[in-house]
């Protein structure tokens, strides 16, 4: 894990203007309010055995952990939330990007209030997409959580 390069990102995200429409960039994905990046990302895991996975998932968990620990020292204590309820309510209510689509990639968050610059960060593990890689993403956006 490249732990400096992943602050730094958190530093550029938590204050770069945001895309007027849905774009890739340097750092991942982007649309009106957010930036979405994928920190790190497995390799090969869509074919492989499911136990190999799991160990990935908690590898990339631990590491998510770590990033937390260095963010809550810069930006405070986050929420811990999990999106379970987000990825149901999508199915009869309409969810506000980027919420709904992290909801479908990640179970749960550590989430911190940035009120200084009047967004929200979002740490988490993407793996619930089985055929899918493992990634770690980070999402910066200036829309309040549902």
């Amino acid at each position: 894990m490249d732990m400096e390069k992943y602050l730094a990102l958190a530093d550029v995200l938590s204050s770069r203007g945001f895309p007027a429409q849905d774009s890739t960039s340097d750092v991942g994905e982007g649309g009106p309010g957010f930036h979405l990046a994928p920190l790190a990302a497995s390799h090969g895991l869509r074919v492989a055995d499911p136990a190999l996975r799991l160990a990935e998932v908690e590898r990339f968990r631990d590491d998510m952990e770590a990033l937390a620990g260095k963010l809550t020292e810069r930006w405070g204590e986050p929420y811990r939330v999990g999106l379970q309820t987000v990825r149901l309510r999508t199915a009869h209510e309409e969810i506000p990007e980027p919420w709904a689509r992290l909801s479908l990639l990640v179970g749960d968050v550590h989430l911190w209030e940035l009120p200084e610059r009047g967004r929200w960060a979002a740490l988490g593990v993407a793996d619930l997409d089985q055929d899918d890689e493992v990634r770690l993403l980070l999402l910066v956006t200036d829309t309040d959580p549902p």
